[in-house]
């Protein structure tokens, strides 16, 4: 009795100073947090990332919704497509058109993801303001274009299109997952990002400069949303929903109020997060200089 009784003290008077150290770490970066983070920046940050989250977890929904509605039984005839017959065999100068650069400045749909993100980044404030608007148009456009296919299923333009499974959220190209039609989430960001481009060249000095940069990002626009009906990876009213509601989503001010703001002036924050102890103002010094 003696032994256990005395293995039972050693084990308490170890495991106490354990408990002790959890606080002291919780209030060390309490203190860390309190003295380097102020309560705008954290404002900030806490919308920036529910965004963020709320976007991927629709893109993870949207990615597993393709792959089931792909593997329901349907009729897998495609519908006619008066546009597409009209682009491939009435008037072919359209698809010359569109094919105008591809291998040469034309880049896939990720690469202008991200072109569009670093593009908004490059001008500030600003350009982080149209890249949170951004996100939340993204994230809602493509949460309508989920309830869209899911709702009613159509065969693919391209009759080779068929998935056989496994379903899988986290495969981000499932191939032969083709029934997200009705409204194309391709053309979601191609109107996005050329909606940012716009904004945002309106802060360079020459208006012709701004006035071609406009009608480069436009003309990119339609000549993928022609490319993607004649090679059958899209209706045409596909690219023409897709088109029409994301920018109606992006001129519903309704559904931006509570967007993510950064704190003006910028600058106390900044310094307050990253050089939190400066006495002398040595920093304000350097940076009036």
């Amino acid at each position: 009795m003696p032994i256990l009784s005395h293995r039972r003290y050693q084990q308490a008077r170890y495991e106490q100073p354990n408990i002790f150290s959890l606080i002291f770490i919780i209030n060390g970066f309490k203190d860390l947090w309190y003295d380097h983070v102020t309560p705008e920046i954290a404002k900030y940050a806490f919308k920036s990332i529910r965004d963020l989250l709320f976007m991927g977890i629709e893109l993870l929904t949207e990615n597993t919704m393709i792959q089931v509605i792909s593997l329901l039984e349907h009729n897998r005839t495609p519908l006619r497509d008066l546009a597409e017959e009209y682009l491939s065999n009435v008037n072919r100068k359209f698809v010359d058109f569109a094919y105008i650069g591809e291998n040469t400045y034309q880049v896939d749909t990720n690469s202008v993801l991200f072109l569009w993100i670093f593009y908004c980044f490059l001008h500030g404030p600003k350009g982080l303001k149209v890249l949170q608007k951004g996100v939340r148009c993204l994230t809602i456009a493509r949460a309508l274009r989920v309830i869209t296919f899911s709702i009613t299923i159509l065969p693919n333009p391209n009759p080779k299109c068929n998935f056989t499974g496994p379903i899988n959220p986290f495969n981000l190209s499932p191939g032969g997952a083709c029934n997200d039609l009705l409204y194309s989430g391709h053309v979601i960001v191609y109107t996005i990002s050329a909606l940012a481009v716009t904004i945002l060249c309106s802060l360079y000095p020459f208006g012709l400069l701004r006035l071609l940069i406009r009608l480069f990002i436009w003309i990119q626009v339609v000549q993928r949303m022609i490319r993607a009906i004649v090679e059958f990876h899209h209706y045409s009213v596909d690219m023409f929903l897709g088109l029409c509601i994301t920018l109606l989503i992006w001129h519903a001010d309704i559904l931006y109020y509570d967007l993510p703001c950064l704190p003006q002036p910028l600058y106390p924050h900044l310094k307050r997060l990253i050089f939190s102890h400066d006495p002398d103002g040595s920093i304000d010094q350097y940076v009036n200089q």
